[in-house]
Order: C-alpha cells, then structure tokens, then sequence
C-alpha cells in the first residue's frame, strides 16, 4: 500500500494562480518529482492525505484552487480523487469568526480548565450544547463545504473525525483516523493552547486491524497532547503530523512519527523547505508471526539546482520500520467486496463502510460539488433524497446526507444519469 502525504499547501486568495504566484514552480517540479517517484516505487498512492492547512485564511476561493491542484496532483500520480482525505488545521480557520467576542469566550472558558482531569467533560459539553458547538465549528464552514465532495466534513458532536479503512495485502485492515486540532484555534495560538476533543479516546485495539492517526498539530502544541500521545504510543502504529513546516522522522519501538514539511511554506520562513512524503506499507507474514514494514520516502526541496532530493537517513534514500503486530488469520468468509475493507459498526452511526458501491459513490460526490447549487438541489429533489430534518442542516450535510441515501436505497445509477445530463459537455480542447 503506497501513502501520499501533503501537509500545509496555503493556498492563498490573490496569490495562489495569479501572474505573481511564486510557487507555481514548486508545484511543477513536486508533481514532475512524485509522477517519478510513483514510477520508481512501481505503485500508485491509494491514498492522498492532507493533512491541514489547505487554505491559508479559510476562504472559498482558496478551496476552490486546492480542490483544482489536488486534481492534478491524482491525475500525476496515476490515482482517482476519490483517495483524497483532509482534515483541518489552524489557516483553514476564519479568523473574522473566532475574533468574535463570543467565540473567544468560549475558547477562554475552554482554557481556564486546568485540571486535566475536567477537561475532556468540559470540551464533551460544549461540543454537544448547540449553540457552543455552533460557534465553534462555524470557522471551518468554508472547510466544511469543500471537504464534503471527500466525505470529510466535520459536524459534532458525532463526527468530529473522519476515518477510512483499506485492505492491507495480507487481508487484514489499515484504519486511517483524522483529528480536528483546530476547533479551538485563533489569532491567539501559541504551544499547549490547542486540543482535541474525547472522540480521539475512541481509537483502540480491534483484531486485524492496524491504526493510523493524522492530526494537523503535534503533541507540542496541544494543550491535552501529552495524554494524546500517550493513548496513541499504544494504539496508533503510524502517527502523521503538520503545521510545524519541517520534516521529522521519529522510530519508537511500536511506531513511526511522520511530521511533514510544507508543501507551500512561508517564504520568510528561515529554513524554508518545501515536501512531501510517500509512505510505503506492507505486511510480512512468516508462521504466527506478523510485522508491518514501512518505508517512509521524505521529499525535501534542494536548491541550485531546484529539485527534489530524498532526505536521507545514513546512507540510504528512505527511513524504514519494521513494527511486530498481533498475530491474525483471515476469516474464512469471503469479503464484501474486492479489496476494500468493511468499516465496524459505530453507535453514532457516522463511520461509513466501505464497499463496492461507496467507491463508485466517493467518484460520483466529487462531480456533484461541482454543480452549481441549484443544479444539487434539483437532482436530489427528483430522487426524493431530501428529508424534513435536513431543512435545519448546513448545506454540506444536507448534500451528504442525499448522496448517502442515494445509496442506501440503491439509486447511484440514477444519481450518475442525472450528474452526468447536468454536467456541461467539454470542449474538444479540454479533453484533450
């Protein structure tokens, strides 16, 4: 299995596209360097994690020129957008939202609990009283719009993660969990002001299954972060961070540590060094015993010439682990369907599970965000996909909500025709 990480892209409105747009360079030369990455390693990535910070003031504009480039970057990489998974981090917020006096209150009351041991009950109130999590959650509605077409969208207090399950090559499951870090993030940020909430609690032990956190912020930086990595240390085999703008590789005896450099880091920055990673994965089986091999492929940007070079570790090009997991033998059932792992069942009833029919569903979402807002309305209302709970949901959940009923009642054909007569028919000069 081949993992691509982005991290911190900071799109910015204005910039981002524009005649003085001076990373499109960097860009050209990372999609030239991952496209020959791909061909080296012999494998495309199955999945595409971006791990915050796609926005560089949480604008829809910048959303909108991501939501172009990621394209690209799966087009490069030989992978269908369908394999993209986000989560937020601190620029994907609107600071005109949480300079508001009431939200800032909320974000005070937050921080005034000291005793570690009233935190989790403190941020579990407030993520489930309406008002407050309204408020909260109101910065990243921009986020929320463009991460939908992904299944990624956040809404507490049941979903404030996000998760996805692939098929290992031995049989067994690779869960991959998204943190929100930045429900609490301002103009104020400094080291230990952060959090997650008590959601991130609820990654454990299961048989046959191998865990991945990605979380925007490191441990440093959030204000309950010890007791994060504690509880990860124990449960999570590869942990992925951001934010900080600078490539780390950390080996523990029972994880890997994978810290990103900036796709688009500030220029001012000292050390300025644009990344990205490729994490390779793969079980080895022999007798009862199982290990997890990672290699983990750190892209650093190299200066005269400009290019991307490996950062090495000794002498070779690539940092690797080798992680002992418990044993497991396959059930003799067979699965659901081909090479895609079935989520378990959660109360909440907010994880998706993963079939045949969601990957057609997760390719069809991508092309139903591109519609105009009436042209959604119209589809769903002719498939009688919407429900009078909806009325009082952000648009981003109601859409979610009507493209997964259109599967559920087993109507993704229909809801394709009805993409497909929407969709405005290309020019011969962009198909080409």
């Amino acid at each position: 299995m081949l993992i691509l990480h982005l991290s911190d892209i900071h799109f910015k409105n204005g910039e981002a596209g524009s005649p003085m747009d001076q990373d499109h360079h960097v860009r050209t030369v990372l999609l030239r360097d991952l496209r020959q990455q791909c061909e080296t390693i012999g494998a495309t990535p199955d999945v595409v994690l971006v791990s915050g910070d796609i926005a560089y003031a949480g604008d829809a504009d910048e959303y909108d020129f991501a939501q172009k480039w990621l394209e690209e970057v799966c087009k490069t990489a030989g992978c269908d957008t369908s394999t993209i998974m986000v989560i937020p981090g601190n620029h994907d917020v609107q600071q005109t939202i949480t300079k508001k006096h009431l939200v800032q209150a909320i974000h005070n009351d937050i921080k005034a609990t000291a005793d570690s041991k009233l935190l989790p009950g403190k941020l579990t109130q407030l993520l489930i009283e309406e008002d407050s999590r309204d408020w909260l959650y109101r910065s990243i509605e921009n986020y929320n719009d463009f991460a939908t077409q992904y299944f990624c969208d956040l809404l507490p207090p049941d979903r404030t993660t996000v998760e996805r399950r692939f098929e290992l090559n031995d049989g067994s499951t690779l869960c991959i969990t998204g943190l929100n870090s930045a429900f609490v993030s301002s103009q104020n940020d400094k080291e230990r002001s952060l959090y997650v909430d008590p959601s991130a609690q609820r990654i454990t032990h299961e048989d046959g299954v191998t865990h991945v956190v990605m979380c925007h912020h490191p441990y440093n930086w959030l204000a309950n972060g010890q007791q994060l990595e504690d509880h990860l240390n124990v449960v999570s085999k590869i942990q992925i961070f951001g934010h900080e703008h600078t490539n780390r590789v950390v080996l523990g005896r029972d994880w890997i540590r994978v810290a990103a450099s900036a796709a688009h880091p500030d220029r001012r920055e000292d050390g300025w060094e644009p990344g990205y990673n490729l994490l390779e994965l793969s079980v080895d089986t022999e007798g009862n015993s199982r290990t997890l091999d990672i290699k983990a492929h750190i892209r650093v940007w190299q200066n005269r010439p400009t290019q991307f070079v490996p950062k090495m570790d000794g002498a070779a090009d690539h940092f690797s682990q080798s992680i002992a997991l418990e044993a497991w033998t396959a059930p003799q059932t067979p699965p659901k369907s081909d090479h895609v792992a079935e989520a378990s069942p959660v109360p909440d009833g907010t994880v998706i599970e993963e079939d045949a029919s969601m990957t057609s569903l997760r390719t069809l979402s991508i092309r139903y965000f591109k519609l105009t807002f009436s042209k959604k309305l119209e589809i769903a209302g002719s498939l009688d996909l919407f429900e009078e709970a909806d009325t009082k949901l952000p648009d981003h959940e109601r859409f979610r909500r009507v493209l997964l009923r259109a599967r559920e009642r087993n109507l993704l054909d229909e809801l394709k025709a009805a993409i497909d007569a929407a969709t405005p028919a290309k020019l011969p000069e962009q198909e080409q």
